[in-house]
C-alpha cells in the first residue's frame, strides 16, 4: 500500500486577498496619520518655541523699564539739592539717554506741567505739558507712585509712552521726572537679532493695529503667530511674534515621494503573486475531496499512529503521534532507527524492540516503551504493531499505534514519592518548623533547621522541649511571639498554631524563623530617617535664613537713605550744638554694617563665594570687641582682648569672621551667666605664625561635660532652653570656608578655649 502525504487544503484566495486588502488600506492609513502626526509635531513644536521666545522678550523688556524706574527713583532726590541737585539730574539723564537710545526725552516737570529741565540741561521756555504728554504725570500726581502713562502718537507720527515718577516733599506732589519711551526705538535696540530672524515683532492695541514694529516690512501672511500682554505699559498694549517660516522643507514632502513609489511597487508585485497563488489553489482543489476521509479518521484519534517500511523507516504518521513527540510530520517522515524520538541511554532497549517487530515478534499486549518528547521530556508508551499488506497481499510494511501511559505510571508512582518530596522540601527550608500531637504532646515531625535554631533538640526524639508547655498555656489558636535566647545577639519569632494533621487529629505548627537581620535592617531604617529629618531641618533653616536675609535688606537700606536724607536736612547749628550728626552717622554706619551682614549670611546660603579680600584680621577682632562691650557689661562679665602684636594679612571676609567671634563670645558670656561664676572673665588671644593666624576665645567658666563636646557640632543639638543648635556649625562652615581649623579645649584652670585657625595671604592651602 502506498501512502499518499498532501498538505492540508489552504484557505480561500478570496479570502487572503481581502486580507491582503485590508491590510495595505491599513498601511496607506498608517503612513497618512504618521504624516499628519509629523506634522502636527512640526507645528507644535514652531508654537512652542515661538510662545518661549516672545515670553523671553516680554520678561526682558519689562526687567529693562523697571531698571529705568530705578534709575530714575534714584534721580529725584537731587532734584531737590538746588543747582549743584539738577547738575546732577542732567549729568545722570545724559547718561541715561546715551545708554538707553529708545529713550527720547528726560524731563523735569513742575506740579503745573511746565518742563523745567531736560536732559540737556535747557529749560525749553517752560513748555506747556498737555494731552497724552501729561497723562503718565496725571496719574503719578494722583497715585503718588510712579506710573506708566497710556500710548500716544507724536509729532514726528511716531507712538510713545512716558513714565513719571512723582517727586514728593513732606507727602505733598511738587513735579516729577518725565521718561519719553519711542515705542519703535525699543523694539529697535531691545529686540536681539536672533528673535528678529525669526519673528516679525511689533507692538499692538486692543484693536490688532500695529503701533511700532521691530522693521518696517509688512508681517508675513498665513504663518504662526502668538502675542502676550506689554506691561508695563499695559493699557491693552500686546507684544505680537509672527513667524517668517511658512512651509516644512523639502524632507517631508520627499519622504512621502517615496513612501508612494514604495506602495505602487508593492502593489505591482501582489498582482504578481495573484497569478501563483490562484495556481496553487487550482491543485489543491484537486486533491482536497481524497484528503478528507483519511484526515478525518487519523485526526479523531488519541492514539498515535504511525506507517513503517520493511527497514523501519518512517513513511506516515498522523496528528496525535506529532503532539506526542512535539516534531511535526515533515521532521519524522523518513526517519530511520534510531529515531530522534528515542533517548540515547535507551538505545539498546528501544532497538531490541525494533529488530522483534520488524522479525514479526509481536507479543500480545504490546511493549512498553521510553520516548523523548522535542524538548527533553521523556514519557513512557504502549506500543503494538501489525504488518501492512498490499491489494496483492504482499507484505509492505508495518502500522503501529501507541498511546501515552506516562501518567499512569506517575500515579503509581505518586505515592511512593510523596513523602519523600515533603520531606524533601521541608528538610531543606530556613524556616524551623515542628509539629507535636494536640493530645499527648507528642513529637510528631520537626526539620533540621528547627533543630539548629532550638540548642540541644534532637529532631527525631520523642518530645519537643519547647511545645507542650505552650500548648498548655496557648489562650487561642494562633500565638506569634518574639524573643531573643542570647541577650539581643540573635532574635526569633515564634508562630505557633493549631492544624489538622494527615489523619485528621489536631495538632501543633510550631514555626521558628531568624528575625535578627530584619530587626538590624529595621533599625538601620530607623537611624536614616532619623538622619534625613535633620537634613531636611538644615534645609529647611538654610531656606529661612535666605528668606530673613532677602526680607531685611530692604528695611536696612531705607533706613540708611533715611538717615543720609535727615543729615543732608539738618541746620549746621542743630549739627554741632547737640551732636546729632554723629548720631545720625552712626545710624548710618550701624545700617550699612547690618546690610553687610545680611548679605554675607544670604550669599553663605546660597553656597557661592563671600566677598573675600586681604585684610587685617586684628581689625575684625577689634570690631567684634567692640560689640560685644556691651552685652558683657550687661551681665557682668569682663572682655579682654590680647593681640598677637605682629601685623598680618589673611584673605578673609571680614563680616562673616566677625559674625564667627560674636558667636563665641556670645556662647562664653552665656555660658558664665548659666553657670553664675563669681569672676567672669572672656579673653580673646590672637597669634600670628608662619603660615596661619590663629584666635582663641577663653573663658572662666566650668568647662564642657564630655557628652556635650561629642554632640557639640550636631545638628540641633543645644544645651540652651531657647538654643537651635546650628550657631557653631555655622561657625565651623564659615572657618572651614577659609581653609581654616576650628576646634575646642579645656583651660587647665578650668574653663573653655574655643578656638580657630585662618591660613595668611599667600598661604591658602590646608593645615
Amino acid at each position: 500500500m502506498q501512502l499518499i502525504v498532501t498538505p492540508p487544503l489552504k484557505s480561500s484566495p478570496r479570502l487572503l486577498w481581502l486580507g491582503v486588502i485590508l491590510t495595505l488600506t491599513a498601511l496607506l492609513a498608517a503612513l497618512a496619520g504618521l504624516y499628519s502626526v509629523v506634522y502636527r509635531d512640526w507645528v507644535d513644536e514652531q508654537r512652542d518655541s515661538l510662545v518661549q521666545e516672545l515670553l523671553w522678550l516680554e520678561q526682558s523688556l519689562r526687567l529693562h523699564l523697571e531698571g529705568h524706574q530705578q534709575t530714575v527713583e534714584s534721580m529725584t532726590p537731587d532734584l531737590q539739592g538746588g543747582a549743584a541737585g539738577q547738575q546732577r539730574f542732567v549729568a545722570a539723564a545724559s547718561l541715561l539717554r546715551r545708554e538707553s537710545r529708545e529713550i527720547a526725552e528726560v524731563q523735569w516737570v513742575d506740579g503745573r506741567g511746565r518742563v523745567l529741565l531736560d536732559g540737556s540741561g535747557m529749560a525749553n521756555g517752560g513748555q506747556q505739558l498737555e494731552g497724552g504728554s501729561y497723562d503718565a504725570l496725571w496719574r503719578a500726581e494722583r497715585l503718588k507712585r510712579p506710573v506708566f502713562g497710556t500710548p500716544y502718537r507724536a509729532a514726528d507720527g511716531k507712538y510713545r509712552f512716558d513714565l513719571a515718577v512723582p517727586v514728593l516733599v513732606h507727602g505733598r506732589y511738587q513735579g516729577g521726572v518725565r521718561i519719553v519711551y519711542d515705542m519703535a526705538a525699543l523694539l529697535h535696540h531691545q529686540v536681539p537679532w536672533w528673535i528678529a530672524s525669526q519673528y516679525h515683532i511689533s507692538v499692538v492695541d486692543l484693536d490688532g493695529k500695529a503701533l511700532a514694529s521691530k522693521f518696517e516690512q509688512t508681517p508675513p501672511q498665513n504663518t504662526l503667530f502668538h502675542q502676550i500682554s506689554f506691561d508695563p505699559p499695559g493699557y491693552g498694549l500686546s507684544l505680537r511674534a509672527v513667524s517668517y517660516r511658512a512651509g516644512v522643507g523639502l524632507a517631508l514632502p520627499v519622504l512621502s515621494s517615496f513612501i508612494g513609489l514604495l506602495t505602487l511597487a508593492l502593489l505591482y508585485s501582489l498582482w504578481r503573486i495573484r497569478g501563483h497563488v490562484r495556481e496553487r489553489a487550482q491543485a489543491e482543489k484537486a486533491l482536497q475531496h481524497e484528503m478528507i476521509l483519511r484526515q478525518a479518521i487519523e485526526n479523531s484519534m488519541k492514539s498515535g499512529l504511525l506507517a513503517l517500511d520493511l527497514r523501519g523507516q518512517i513513511v506516515h504518521v498522523n496528528r496525535a503521534f506529532c503532539e506526542l513527540t512535539g516534531l511535526d510530520s515533515a521532521e519524522l517522515v523518513g526517519q530511520s532507527p534510531p529515531y530522534s524520538f528515542w533517548p540515547q541511554e535507551e538505545g539498546a532497549l528501544l532497538q531490541a524492540a525494533m529488530q522483534a517487530v520488524l522479525g514479526g515478534e509481536l507479543p500480545e499486549h504490546g511493549f512498553e516503551l521510553p520516548f523523548c518528547h522535542r524538548d527533553g521530556e521523556r514519557f513512557e508508551v504502549r506500543f503494538y504493531a501489525t504488518p501492512l499488506r498490499g491489494n496483492d497481499g504482499r507484505h509492505t510494511g508495518w502500522v503501529a499505534s501507541l498511546y501515552d501511559i506516562t501518567e499512569l505510571k506517575k500515579k503509581r508512582l505518586a505515592l511512593n514519592y510523596s513523602h519523600q518530596r515533603f520531606l524533601s522540601v521541608l528538610n531543606g527550608l530556613d524556616v524551623g518548623l515542628c509539629v507535636t500531637d494536640g493530645a499527648s504532646s507528642q513529637l510528631l515531625y520537626a526539620n533540621p533547621a528547627f533543630a539548629e535554631m532550638w540548642a540541644q533538640f534532637e529532631p527525631a526524639g520523642l518530645y519537643c522541649p519547647m511545645l507542650p508547655g505552650l500548648a498548655g498555656a496557648a489562650p487561642a489558636d494562633r500565638v506569634s511571639l518574639e524573643f531573643s535566647p542570647d541577650h539581643d545577639e540573635h532574635w526569633f519569632q515564634l508562630q505557633y498554631r493549631k492544624i489538622s494533621w494527615v489523619n485528621e487529629e489536631e495538632a501543633w505548627l510550631a514555626m521558628l524563623v531568624d528575625v535578627t537581620e530584619q530587626r538590624q535592617r529595621d533599625e538601620r531604617a530607623r537611624t536614616q530617617d532619623e538622619r534625613f529629618q535633620t537634613t531636611s531641618r538644615l534645609i529647611a533653616m538654610g531656606e529661612m535664613a535666605s528668606s530673613l536675609a532677602h526680607e531685611l535688606n530692604q528695611p536696612l537700606t531705607a533706613i540708611s537713605t533715611y538717615a543720609a536724607g535727615v543729615s543732608r536736612r539738618l541746620p549746621e547749628a542743630v549739627q554741632q550744638q547737640h551732636g546729632v550728626l554723629e548720631a545720625i552717622q552712626a545710624i548710618v554706619q550701624q545700617a550699612r554694617r547690618a546690610g553687610q551682614i545680611v548679605n554675607s549670611i544670604r550669599a553663605f546660603v546660597k553656597k557661592h563665594a563671600p566677598q573675600l579680600e586681604n585684610a587685617d584680621p586684628d581689625l575684625a577682632v577689634s570690631r567684634a570687641h567692640a560689640l560685644a562691650l556691651p552685652l558683657a557689661e550687661k551681665y557682668g562679665a569682663q572682655l579682654l582682648w590680647e593681640p598677637g602684636g605682629k601685623p598680618v594679612t589673611v584673605q578673609m571676609d571680614p563680616v562673616l569672621i566677625e559674625q564667627v567671634l560674636l558667636n563665641l563670645i556670645k556662647n562664653a558670656v552665656e555660658a558664665m551667666r548659666e553657670a553664675d561664676v563669681r569672676r567672669p572673665l572672656v579673653a580673646i588671644r590672637t597669634e600670628a605664625g608662619e603660615r596661619f593666624w590663629r584666635v582663641e576665645v577663653s573663658d572662666s567658666g566650668p568647662g564642657l561635660a564630655q557628652e556635650v563636646k561629642d554632640n557639640l557640632f550636631t545638628p540641633f543639638y543645644s544645651t540652651k532652653p531657647d538654643g537651635m543648635g546650628i550657631g557653631l556649625n555655622i561657625c565651623r562652615s564659615i572657618v572651614e570656608f577659609h581653609h581654616g581649623e576650628f576646634g575646642v579645649s579645656d583651660t587647665l584652670a578650668g574653663g573653655c578655649v574655643f578656638w580657630f585657625t585662618l591660613p595668611l595671604s599667600g598661604h591658602n592651602g590646608a593645615q
